[in-house]
């Protein structure tokens, strides 16, 4: 658990990233929304930088698990307003048939950078305090872990502001929510509060303030981050083929991704460690200079 006043230890080779901080501890990379004096709006540099982050994390060697939290009252107020300005072309003149090629891949591109959060090959866990409006639904909705306040406010925004949604929170959802429960919530853009989306399954937790919600996101973060990165890799990837593709599909892919790593260093290692009743030791994965045959003086960079 990582306490309110404890720094969080940063990894000193990490890039910095101007629209949320970016820290690891034991394991966790902590992407943090660090602007509560603009309601942490997910602005155009976010856009940019989260997969940048996402590719970074996946690339350390001791990552194991992503963590999104942010400070202040509000987890989100959602997409900048100048986002949505730009996704129309405002102020680009154009004839018709390529102002709507120019919209398309315009919403593709803001897509594609939420979709490097739902492939992350690491185990995502959101932590939501306050409120989570319009495009942070989308942003929260690609994580695999959803925690939250009982008085989170989450508020759909797009058919109130007359367009569809359309940065994955409708294709998501009908991965773990029936269709009756998504019509209802999308079509009447209504808010449900934490408790509401405990009930209906779209968090899988609920703390009573946004202290507790902190220490809730670190201890679920740090739990699964003491697992096996092999094996965490392992799991997500057959969750995610398995939703693509169906069951029998996906317990052909396990059995074979099974018949590739089982049994391994990491079996060894954990029952080693019950034996000997203490915590198991896994060893990093090799960074991208290793897979990628990076050498520096004929050896292979750690």
């Amino acid at each position: 658990m990582c306490p309110e006043n404890q720094p969080i230890s940063s990894d000193p080779s990490a890039q910095a990233f101007s629209s949320f901080a970016y820290t690891r501890d034991a394991g966790v990379i902590n992407l943090r929304l660090n602007r509560p004096d603009k309601r942490n709006c997910l602005t155009r540099e976010f856009w940019r930088e989260l997969p940048l982050a996402l590719a970074q994390a996946e690339q350390d060697p001791q990552a194991r698990c992503v963590l999104l939290s942010a400070d202040g009252e509000m987890f989100t107020a959602g997409i900048d307003i100048a986002i949505l300005q730009y996704v129309q072309g405002q102020g680009v003149q154009m004839e018709a048939a390529r102002k709507a090629d120019y919209i398309r891949r315009t919403v593709l591109s803001l897509q594609e950078s939420l979709n490097a959060l739902a492939r992350c090959p690491l185990p995502v866990v959101a932590a939501i305090q306050g409120a989570c409006l319009g495009g942070g639904l989308d942003l929260v909705s690609a994580a695999d872990v959803r925690l939250a306040e009982a008085a989170t406010q989450f508020a759909p925004m797009e058919l109130n502001l007359g367009f569809v949604p359309d940065l994955g929170t409708v294709q998501r959802l009908s991965a773990y929510l029936p269709p009756a429960l998504i019509a209802d919530w999308l079509f009447t853009a209504r808010v449900i509060d934490g408790a509401e989306a405990l009930r209906i399954g779209y968090v899988s937790r609920v703390a009573e303030s946004p202290e507790q919600l902190h220490a809730l996101g670190w201890q679920v973060a740090h739990q699964i981050a003491a697992n096996s990165p092999l094996a965490l890799r392992g799991l997500k990837d057959t969750m995610r083929f398995t939703r693509a593709h169906g069951v029998d599909a996906g317990l052909q892919h396990v059995a074979a991704w099974q018949g590739g790593y089982f049994p391994g260093a990491d079996f060894a290692e954990a029952m080693q460690a019950r034996a000997e009743r203490r915590a198991p030791r896994f060893e990093p994965l090799p960074n991208d200079q290793f897979v990628f045959g990076a050498f520096d003086n004929g050896e292979p960079q750690a």
